[in-house]
């Protein structure tokens, strides 16, 4: 499987849960990303595209079962391998800058 090619430009630390932090990407060539999170859990570490806040007809954020604020991803991929291979290469271009920032 081909690395993807991806460019760190900004990477902001953030500990929140299994949440590490937020990193700016370009992808390719000209392609930028803005606000990619990383998240680590059971041993197990993925980037997720930029999301929004789900919200109700008032505007009020919404909730899940747990209590958690719900968001939706705003781009995805449309299968797992591509999915897969984004997050490795990023995770792969900020541990290489940041080593450990994305660990648990």
């Amino acid at each position: 499987m081909p690395e993807m090619p991806v460019a760190l430009l900004e990477w902001r630390p953030l500990r929140k849960n299994t949440l590490r932090g937020f990193a700016t990407i370009r992808l390719g060539k000209s392609l930028r990303i803005k606000d990619v999170a990383i998240h680590t859990s059971n041993g197990k570490r993925w980037a997720s595209f930029p999301s929004k806040p789900v919200l109700d007809q008032q505007g009020v954020q919404t909730k899940d079962e747990r209590g958690k604020n719900r968001f939706v991803p705003l781009l995805e991929w449309l299968d797992r391998d591509s999915a897969d291979r984004f997050s490795e290469g990023v995770i792969a271009c900020v541990e290489r800058e940041y080593p450990n920032a994305t660990g648990e």
